[in-house]
């Protein structure tokens, strides 16, 4: 029964942490609506940048993760938010192999392969913007 508890008190507790927003950057009164740009180049109007977050690890979904990006804007007083995805080679796996066929007598075939792989982790960046008036 203790490991029970245990075993879900972790994975609630993993859970919430894969889900963690952390914002850095300054906060101003709630907005209500949050203006969508993904290239600086489409912002028409001066603004200044307010902050900046970035959520690395732990979305399942890209619209889920727009929506909770764009709550926690609203939350600190976004006028609006320039999103970005990138993708990160964390690093390289690499796997090799090889067989030795010995069927005929006096001939040995060799076959060799290898396998390079880039590990990598999606990320998304939004930057908070305030308009200038």
């Amino acid at each position: 029964m203790k490991k029970a508890i245990l075993s879900v008190f972790l994975g609630f507790f993993f859970f919430n942490m894969s889900y963690a927003q952390k914002y850095f950057g300054k906060t101003y009164t709630a907005t209500k609506n949050v203006d969508e740009f993904y290239d600086p180049a489409d912002v028409e109007k001066e603004y200044t940048v307010m902050g900046k977050t970035e959520l690395a690890k732990g979305f399942r979904s890209l619209e889920k993760t727009q929506q909770k990006i764009i709550d926690l804007a609203k939350e600190k007083g976004a006028d609006g938010i320039i999103f970005s995805i990138e993708e990160e080679v964390l690093g390289t796996s690499s796997s090799t192999g090889g067989s030795v066929n010995e069927k005929k007598k006096n001939k040995t075939t060799v076959v060799g392969s290898s396998t390079t792989m880039d590990l990598k982790e999606k990320k998304i960046r939004a930057t908070f913007i305030k308009y200038k008036e």
